[in-house]
Protein backbone atom coordinates (compact mmCIF):
# COMPACT_ATOMS: atom_id res chain seq x y z
CA UNK A 1 0.00 0.00 0.00
CA UNK A 2 1.30 3.48 -0.82
CA UNK A 3 2.59 5.91 1.78
CA UNK A 4 -0.24 7.60 3.70
CA UNK A 5 1.16 11.08 3.00
CA UNK A 6 0.49 10.68 -0.72
CA UNK A 7 -1.70 13.25 -2.42
CA UNK A 8 -5.41 12.39 -2.82
CA UNK A 9 -6.62 11.66 -6.33
CA UNK A 10 -4.61 8.63 -7.40
CA UNK A 11 -7.78 6.55 -6.95
CA UNK A 12 -11.26 7.91 -7.76
CA UNK A 13 -14.52 6.35 -6.54
CA UNK A 14 -17.75 7.68 -8.07
CA UNK A 15 -21.34 7.45 -6.98
CA UNK A 16 -23.72 6.80 -9.89
CA UNK A 17 -27.06 8.63 -9.63
CA UNK A 18 -26.53 12.38 -9.63
CA UNK A 19 -22.79 12.04 -10.31
CA UNK A 20 -22.45 10.04 -13.54
CA UNK A 21 -26.10 10.01 -14.66
CA UNK A 22 -28.63 12.78 -14.05
CA UNK A 23 -30.94 10.23 -12.47
CA UNK A 24 -31.21 11.12 -8.78
CA UNK A 25 -34.30 13.28 -9.25
CA UNK A 26 -36.13 10.72 -11.38
CA UNK A 27 -35.46 8.06 -8.74
CA UNK A 28 -36.84 10.28 -5.98
CA UNK A 29 -39.94 10.87 -8.09
CA UNK A 30 -40.34 7.14 -8.68
CA UNK A 31 -40.29 6.58 -4.92
CA UNK A 32 -42.84 9.34 -4.38
CA UNK A 33 -45.11 8.02 -7.14
CA UNK A 34 -45.58 4.78 -5.22
CA UNK A 35 -47.28 6.85 -2.50
CA UNK A 36 -49.44 8.98 -4.77
CA UNK A 37 -52.63 7.73 -3.07
CA UNK A 38 -51.53 8.83 0.39
CA UNK A 39 -52.87 12.07 1.94
CA UNK A 40 -51.03 15.23 0.88
CA UNK A 41 -49.32 15.72 4.24
CA UNK A 42 -47.86 12.23 4.16
CA UNK A 43 -46.75 12.62 0.54
CA UNK A 44 -44.90 15.79 1.47
CA UNK A 45 -43.21 13.98 4.36
CA UNK A 46 -42.13 11.17 2.01
CA UNK A 47 -40.71 13.66 -0.50
CA UNK A 48 -38.87 15.58 2.24
CA UNK A 49 -37.33 12.36 3.55
CA UNK A 50 -36.21 11.29 0.08
CA UNK A 51 -34.54 14.66 -0.45
CA UNK A 52 -32.44 14.09 2.66
CA UNK A 53 -31.60 10.42 2.20
CA UNK A 54 -29.77 9.86 -1.05
CA UNK A 55 -27.22 7.09 -1.27
CA UNK A 56 -29.13 4.50 0.76
CA UNK A 57 -30.42 1.13 -0.48
CA UNK A 58 -34.05 1.30 -1.56
CA UNK A 59 -35.21 -1.29 0.99
CA UNK A 60 -33.83 0.92 3.78
CA UNK A 61 -35.81 3.86 2.43
CA UNK A 62 -39.00 1.86 2.06
CA UNK A 63 -38.72 0.48 5.61
CA UNK A 64 -38.33 4.00 6.97
CA UNK A 65 -41.20 5.40 4.91
CA UNK A 66 -43.53 2.56 5.82
CA UNK A 67 -42.64 2.40 9.50
CA UNK A 68 -41.63 5.91 10.52
CA UNK A 69 -43.66 8.13 8.17
CA UNK A 70 -46.76 6.06 7.48
CA UNK A 71 -46.78 4.14 10.76
CA UNK A 72 -47.26 0.77 9.09
CA UNK A 73 -45.71 -2.51 10.15
CA UNK A 74 -44.55 -3.52 6.67
CA UNK A 75 -43.38 -7.10 6.34
CA UNK A 76 -40.71 -8.39 4.01
CA UNK A 77 -43.28 -9.26 1.33
CA UNK A 78 -44.48 -5.64 1.24
CA UNK A 79 -40.91 -4.31 1.03
CA UNK A 80 -40.06 -6.75 -1.79
CA UNK A 81 -43.18 -5.70 -3.68
CA UNK A 82 -42.31 -2.00 -3.34
CA UNK A 83 -38.74 -2.67 -4.49
CA UNK A 84 -39.96 -4.57 -7.56
CA UNK A 85 -42.45 -1.86 -8.47
CA UNK A 86 -39.75 0.77 -8.06
CA UNK A 87 -37.35 -1.21 -10.27
CA UNK A 88 -39.97 -1.56 -13.02
CA UNK A 89 -40.73 2.15 -12.85
CA UNK A 90 -37.15 3.40 -13.23
CA UNK A 91 -35.51 0.79 -15.48
CA UNK A 92 -36.31 2.36 -18.85
CA UNK A 93 -35.87 5.90 -17.56
CA UNK A 94 -32.35 5.07 -16.40
CA UNK A 95 -31.45 3.92 -19.90
CA UNK A 96 -32.58 7.30 -21.22
CA UNK A 97 -31.30 9.61 -18.47
CA UNK A 98 -28.67 12.10 -19.67
CA UNK A 99 -25.17 12.05 -18.22
CA UNK A 100 -24.21 14.74 -15.75
CA UNK A 101 -22.43 17.53 -17.68
CA UNK A 102 -18.72 16.83 -17.91
CA UNK A 103 -19.01 13.21 -16.75
CA UNK A 104 -18.26 11.41 -20.00
CA UNK A 105 -15.50 13.82 -20.98
CA UNK A 106 -13.83 13.37 -17.59
CA UNK A 107 -14.05 9.57 -17.74
CA UNK A 108 -12.61 9.54 -21.26
CA UNK A 109 -9.64 11.67 -20.24
CA UNK A 110 -8.88 9.96 -16.96
CA UNK A 111 -9.69 6.27 -17.45
CA UNK A 112 -6.15 5.34 -18.49
CA UNK A 113 -4.39 7.55 -15.93
CA UNK A 114 -5.60 6.01 -12.65
CA UNK A 115 -8.10 3.45 -11.33
CA UNK A 116 -11.73 4.60 -11.49
CA UNK A 117 -14.47 2.80 -9.55
CA UNK A 118 -18.25 3.04 -9.38
CA UNK A 119 -19.88 2.57 -5.96
CA UNK A 120 -23.67 2.81 -5.70
CA UNK A 121 -26.54 1.91 -3.38
CA UNK A 122 -28.35 0.40 -6.38
CA UNK A 123 -28.57 -3.42 -6.22
CA UNK A 124 -25.42 -4.69 -7.89
CA UNK A 125 -27.00 -6.83 -10.62
CA UNK A 126 -29.23 -3.94 -11.70
CA UNK A 127 -26.37 -1.46 -11.53
CA UNK A 128 -24.09 -3.59 -13.69
CA UNK A 129 -26.85 -4.17 -16.24
CA UNK A 130 -27.56 -0.43 -16.55
CA UNK A 131 -23.88 0.51 -16.70
CA UNK A 132 -23.22 -2.10 -19.38
CA UNK A 133 -26.24 -1.13 -21.48
CA UNK A 134 -25.18 2.51 -21.28
CA UNK A 135 -21.66 1.58 -22.42
CA UNK A 136 -20.10 2.95 -19.25
CA UNK A 137 -18.51 -0.25 -17.95
CA UNK A 138 -15.33 0.30 -19.96
CA UNK A 139 -14.42 3.28 -17.79
CA UNK A 140 -14.36 1.47 -14.44
CA UNK A 141 -12.09 -1.14 -12.90
CA UNK A 142 -15.04 -2.32 -10.82
CA UNK A 143 -18.77 -1.56 -10.67
CA UNK A 144 -19.94 -2.10 -7.09
CA UNK A 145 -23.53 -2.05 -5.90
CA UNK A 146 -25.52 -3.00 -2.82
CA UNK A 147 -25.31 -4.80 -0.56
CA UNK A 148 -23.35 -3.86 1.48
CA UNK A 149 -23.88 -0.24 2.53
CA UNK A 150 -21.50 2.38 1.15
CA UNK A 151 -19.35 2.67 4.26
CA UNK A 152 -18.63 -1.05 4.12
CA UNK A 153 -18.46 -1.12 0.32
CA UNK A 154 -15.76 1.55 0.24
CA UNK A 155 -13.83 -0.11 3.06
CA UNK A 156 -13.93 -3.45 1.27
CA UNK A 157 -12.77 -1.85 -1.97
CA UNK A 158 -9.75 -0.22 -0.33
CA UNK A 159 -8.72 -3.52 1.27
CA UNK A 160 -9.44 -5.69 -1.77
CA UNK A 161 -7.50 -3.45 -4.16
CA UNK A 162 -4.81 -2.45 -1.64
CA UNK A 163 -5.47 1.28 -2.10
CA UNK A 164 -4.42 3.80 0.53
CA UNK A 165 -7.29 5.88 1.90
CA UNK A 166 -5.05 8.96 1.75
CA UNK A 167 -4.75 8.55 -2.04
CA UNK A 168 -8.45 7.97 -2.62
CA UNK A 169 -11.22 10.45 -3.40
CA UNK A 170 -14.94 9.67 -3.18
CA UNK A 171 -17.14 11.79 -5.47
CA UNK A 172 -20.79 11.79 -4.42
CA UNK A 173 -23.99 13.81 -4.23
CA UNK A 174 -25.41 12.71 -0.87
CA UNK A 175 -24.50 12.97 2.77
CA UNK A 176 -24.31 9.17 2.82
CA UNK A 177 -21.48 9.36 0.26
CA UNK A 178 -19.72 11.94 2.44
CA UNK A 179 -20.17 9.71 5.50
CA UNK A 180 -18.65 6.75 3.64
CA UNK A 181 -15.60 8.84 2.77
CA UNK A 182 -15.19 10.23 6.29
CA UNK A 183 -15.64 6.81 7.89
CA UNK A 184 -12.86 5.38 5.71
CA UNK A 185 -10.47 8.33 5.85
CA UNK A 186 -10.64 9.20 2.15
CA UNK A 187 -10.97 12.65 0.63
CA UNK A 188 -14.38 13.73 -0.67
CA UNK A 189 -15.78 16.03 -3.35
CA UNK A 190 -19.50 16.79 -3.30
CA UNK A 191 -21.66 17.20 -6.39
CA UNK A 192 -24.64 19.47 -5.80
CA UNK A 193 -26.61 21.10 -8.61
CA UNK A 194 -27.91 23.71 -6.14
CA UNK A 195 -25.09 24.94 -3.88
CA UNK A 196 -27.63 26.78 -1.71
CA UNK A 197 -29.16 23.42 -0.77
CA UNK A 198 -25.93 21.46 -0.28
CA UNK A 199 -26.22 18.47 2.10
CA UNK A 200 -22.54 18.79 3.01
CA UNK A 201 -20.64 20.67 5.74
CA UNK A 202 -19.36 24.09 4.73
CA UNK A 203 -15.73 22.96 4.50
CA UNK A 204 -16.45 20.33 1.81
CA UNK A 205 -15.29 21.14 -1.73
CA UNK A 206 -18.36 21.04 -3.98
CA UNK A 207 -19.02 21.27 -7.72
CA UNK A 208 -22.29 21.70 -9.62
CA UNK A 209 -21.33 19.05 -12.19
CA UNK A 210 -18.27 17.18 -13.42
CA UNK A 211 -17.02 19.98 -15.65
CA UNK A 212 -15.45 21.29 -12.44
CA UNK A 213 -13.99 18.03 -11.18
CA UNK A 214 -10.42 18.46 -12.41
CA UNK A 215 -10.17 21.87 -10.75
CA UNK A 216 -11.68 20.48 -7.55
CA UNK A 217 -9.16 17.62 -7.46
CA UNK A 218 -6.35 20.14 -7.79
CA UNK A 219 -7.60 21.85 -4.62
CA UNK A 220 -7.25 18.75 -2.44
Amino acid sequence: MSDATSRPGRVLVFDFDGVILDSATLKRQAFADLYADEPEERRRAVIAYLGRRGGQPREVKFRHIEGQILGRDAGEARIRDLCQRFKASVEQRLLEAPPIPGALAFLERWQDTRPLYLLSATPEAELRAIVTRRGLDRYFVEVIGAPPDKVTGLRNLLVRRDHAAAETVMIGDSYNDYRAARSNGTAFIGVTADPTASPFPDDVITIVDLTGLEAALARL
